[in-house]
């Protein structure tokens, strides 16, 4: 059963930046399984970072958070890792109600 985490973390460099690691990262992303259901900033402080993503298993999760090497390639992005907090999400939501919106 997928693991939905709703996450934050402050961001040093800018989305833009944070976005072009995120997108240098596909492979290893596709390969644990990981996808990112939504990520922006706040409106009133773009170093806030909002994301909602999913996880094949919470083992992924918690693989996620101990890689070493992506850890790195965060933080180079400007990712302020001390500051992140990953809230899983219990099973009772919904998604795109009533319609989805997307922007890329």
């Amino acid at each position: 059963m997928a693991i939905i985490v709703k996450s934050s973390i402050k961001i040093t460099k800018g989305f833009d930046t944070w976005q072009k690691m995120v997108k240098s990262q596909d492979e290893k992303l596709k390969e644990l399984g990981i996808k990112f259901l939504f990520a922006g900033t706040e409106k009133d402080d773009p170093n806030q970072l909002h994301a909602i993503m999913m996880f094949p298993s919470m083992e992924t999760l918690q693989a996620f958070g101990a890689d070493q090497e992506l850890t790195e390639i965060r933080r180079q992005a400007g990712a302020v890792i001390e500051s992140g907090v990953m809230t899983p999400i219990s099973g009772d939501y919904f998604t795109n109600y009533p319609d989805a919106f997307i922007k890329h």
